[in-house]
């Protein structure tokens, strides 16, 4: 192959930052669908107990609702923490392979 194989590596460099891109949304959908399921599962478990009680005053809103900014929370961070992990591994994988794709003839 000569000296194309940096090259051509570059290419495989870019592809892989793609795809690593793609990864994180498929794992930001997983994360943010498994966390909806268990704050639903919650607010289950949260409504029948408070039913149970015949809570009629407004504790059992205020309850429901601290449920729900606790997950709403815990979604925004977890989210969050995906977007910048993904987001520095694509980024860096991407700059690589675009410069051994453009210079990596020039490089040997």
């Amino acid at each position: 192959m000569g000296n194309e194989w940096l090259t051509r590596a570059g290419c495989l460099v870019v592809m892989l930052g793609i795809w690593s891109g793609i990864g994180g949304v498929l794992q930001e959908r997983l994360v943010y669908s498994r966390l909806k399921w268990r704050q639903r599962n919650v607010i289950t478990e949260a409504k029948a107990r408070l039913n149970e009680e015949n809570d009629d005053s407004g504790e059992a809103e205020k309850k429901l609702a601290e449920i729900n900014e606790a997950f709403d929370k815990q979604i925004s961070d977890a989210m969050h923490k995906i977007r910048v992990s993904i987001g520095m591994l694509e980024v860096s994988l991407l700059m690589i392979g675009t410069f051994l794709w453009g210079f990596g003839d020039l490089l040997i």
